[in-house]
C-alpha cells in the first residue's frame, strides 16, 4: 500500500513537471514568434519617412495581433510564472504604442485584470509605476493601495494612484494633447485608432475632484507611510509625495505659474514674470543633456517663426559652472536669455522649487503667466504655440 502511495505521488509530481514544462515551452515559442514577426515588420520599413509609409508601418505593427495571442496563453497559464510574464509583455506593449489603441486596449486592460486575479502572490511593486493611465490601470492600484500584503507595496499604489489621477486631470483640460485632434495624415489616422476609447475614458470627469483626490492620495503617503524608501530607495516616497503635491496646486496646468527672479548666465539680473503680455516657451535645458541640446535646432526655429510677435523663449540652464553654461550659449548661438540655476546644477533653486525631475523639461505660459502645456516637445510645440500667439495678438487688437 505504501509502495503504491509512492508510485502516485510521485506520478503526480511528474504530471505536474510536464506540465510546467509544456508552459515553458509554449511561452518561449510564442515569444520567438513575435521577435521574429517584429525583426520582419523592421527590416520592411527601416527608413519609411512618407505619412503613407509611416501609417502602412503602423497599422502593420505585429503587436497588435500578438496582444491578444499573449492574453490568450495567460488565460490558461493560470498563476504560472509564465502566464504572468505574458501579461507583461502586453503592459510592455501598451507602454511601447500607448494603451487606448483599438487593436490593443482591450487586451491592455484584461492583462491588468489577469495580473490581480491569478497574480497577486507575484512581485507586484514595480508595476505600479508602469501601468499606464486607463480604468483597470486605476482599479489595480486602487485595490493594492488597500489590500497590498505590505506597507511599500500599499504605499507604492497610493503614490501612483496619485500621479495617475493627476496625469488624468491633465488629459482631461481643454489644451491637453487628448483632446487635441492629429495633425497630418500619419497624425489623423493614429488619433483615429484612440479616439473613441480615449473619449470614453475621459467623459464626465471632474477636473477639481481629480486634483483633490490626487492630493489626498499623497497626502496618506506622507502620514501613514513617512519612512517607507522608493522602490529604488533613494529617497523616502514620502518625500517625493510632498512634490507632487507642491506641483499640483503651482505648476499644474490651468494654474498661474510661480515667478522666477534671478540672473542670466551673464550674471544680469532678470525675472520670469517680466514677459507678461508674451507667450513664454520655458525651458529647462543643460549642455550635459543630449535631448536638451538635440532640441535647441528646433526652438531656434520657432524663434525665428515668432520673432516679433508676443513670444519669447526663456532657459533655466542647470550647469553647475557659469562657464560651462555660457559656453554653451556660445557654442550653440542661443539668442535667448537663460537663468542660471547656480552651482548646485540640478539641484539648485530654480529647478527644485520647479520639481524638474526629466531633462528638458518644457512649460508654455500665456501671456498672464498661467501654464497652458507641459512636456511639448520639438514639432509638438508649433500648433499649440501658432493658436496661442495668434490668440493673444487678437485679444491685444481688441483692446486698441
Amino acid at each position: 500500500m505504501r509502495h503504491l502511495l509512492y508510485t502516485v505521488i510521485l506520478a503526480a509530481l511528474c504530471v505536474d513537471v510536464l506540465v510546467a514544462q509544456s508552459l515553458k515551452d509554449e511561452f518561449q515559442q510564442l515569444q520567438r514568434e513575435y521577435a521574429s514577426s517584429t525583426e520582419a515588420w523592421q527590416v520592411k520599413y527601416d527608413g519609411v519617412k512618407t505619412e503613407d509609409g509611416s501609417i502602412a508601418r503602423y497599422r502593420e505593427w505585429p503587436g497588435w495581433s500578438f496582444a491578444s495571442k499573449f492574453t490568450s496563453f495567460a488565460e490558461d497559464a493560470g498563476s504560472s510564472q509564465e502566464g504572468f510574464d505574458a501579461l507583461l509583455e502586453v503592459l510592455k506593449m501598451g507602454n511601447s504604442v500607448g494603451e487606448f489603441d483599438q487593436d490593443l486596449f482591450d487586451d491592455y486592460e484584461r492583462a491588468i485584470e489577469l495580473i490581480l486575479e491569478k497574480h497577486r502572490e507575484k512581485k507586484l511593486r514595480n508595476l505600479c509605476a508602469q501601468v499606464r493611465v486607463s480604468k483597470q490601470s486605476e482599479n489595480f492600484l486602487r485595490t493594492l493601495m488597500v489590500e497590498g500584503d505590505s506597507n511599500e507595496l500599499r504605499a507604492e499604489a497610493c503614490f501612483f494612484l496619485g500621479r495617475l489621477l493627476s496625469q488624468k486631470r491633465d488629459m482631461c483640460l481643454p489644451n491637453s494633447w487628448a483632446k487635441r485632434p492629429g495633425v497630418g495624415a500619419f497624425g489623423e489616422y493614429s488619433d483615429s485608432r484612440v479616439r473613441a476609447n480615449l473619449d470614453r475614458f475621459l467623459a464626465n470627469q471632474d477636473i477639481e475632484q481629480l486634483q483633490s483626490e490626487a492630493i489626498r492620495c499623497f497626502k496618506l503617503v506622507t502620514s501613514d507611510y513617512p519612512d517607507v524608501p522608493t522602490a529604488r530607495g533613494d529617497e523616502k516616497l514620502s518625500d517625493r509625495a510632498r512634490r507632487e503635491i507642491y506641483e499640483l496646486r503651482h505648476l499644474a496646468i490651468g494654474v498661474t505659474a510661480p515667478d522666477i527672479v534671478g540672473a542670466d548666465v551673464d550674471g544680469k539680473p532678470m525675472r520670469l514674470s517680466d514677459h507678461r503680455g508674451k507667450v513664454v516657451l520655458l525651458v529647462f535645458w543643460a549642455s550635459w543633456c543630449g535631448p536638451c541640446i538635440g532640441d535647441i535646432p528646433h526652438e531656434k526655429e520657432l524663434y525665428a517663426k515668432f520673432v516679433d510677435r508676443p513670444f519669447v523663449i526663456v532657459g533655466v540652464n542647470a550647469d553647475d559652472t557659469l562657464t560651462s553654461a555660457q559656453d554653451s550659449v556660445r557654442d550653440n548661438a542661443i539668442p535667448w536669455r537663460s537663468f542660471w540655476n547656480g552651482p548646485d546644477g540640478i539641484d539648485g533653486p530654480i529647478t527644485t522649487n520647479w520639481n524638474v525631475r526629466a531633462w528638458p523639461t518644457v512649460y508654455v505660459l500665456d501671456p498672464e503667466g498661467t501654464i497652458r502645456f507641459k512636456h511639448l516637445r520639438r514639432e509638438e510645440l508649433g500648433e499649440p504655440l501658432e493658436q496661442l500667439v495668434t490668440e493673444t495678438e487678437t485679444n491685444v487688437s481688441k483692446q486698441r
